[in-house]
């Protein structure tokens, strides 16, 4: 009795520390990218029509500018020189200097890479943008007020 109960601390420790990993290997963001997106000059910057709602469509259309913005190349992939760029304080004109930064760290540049090749294709860059989307989308209408953009934790989770 006393071996079996080691065995099942031992398969239940190896469950949650894999589930825990696993979980973490899943995360859309990092704490300081989900506090810069979440601010209510990003929303403005996304909400094409100023109607204070920001629907796919518009994410989309603003996530391709920024990709655009980011691809030096025109190569509809971004290296790790051209997701840094210049200088680690060089801004995308199109964001905030905050989010800008928080966009263009390496463990973003990681989270997006689904495929592991050391670049971010126009689809990762979108389809990770969409998830971020889908994940604020609480009421899952296909746009996000400004409750639903501002709801702390929902990134996180």
């Amino acid at each position: 009795m006393k071996f079996n109960l080691k065995k099942a601390t031992l398969a239940t420790s190896l469950l949650l520390a894999f589930s825990t990993s696993a979980f973490a290997a899943t995360s859309l963001t990092t704490g300081g990218y989900a506090t810069q997106l979440q601010k209510m000059e990003m929303m403005k910057m996304l909400d094409g029509d100023g109607n204070h709602m920001v629907t796919m469509a518009e994410a989309d259309s603003y996530y391709n500018s920024i990709f655009d913005a980011l691809n030096k190349d025109g190569d509809d992939s971004l290296e790790a020189n051209e997701w840094a760029g210049p200088t680690k304080n060089s801004k995308l004109d199109l964001t905030t200097g905050g989010y800008s930064r928080e966009l263009r760290s390496m463990k973003m540049m990681r989270l997006m890479d689904t495929d592991g090749d050391k670049k971010v294709t126009r689809d990762e860059f979108l389809n990770h943008h969409r998830a971020v989307f889908a994940k604020l989308d609480s009421s899952t209408d296909q746009q996000l007020d400004a409750q639903e953009w501002a709801m702390k934790g929902l990134l996180s989770k």
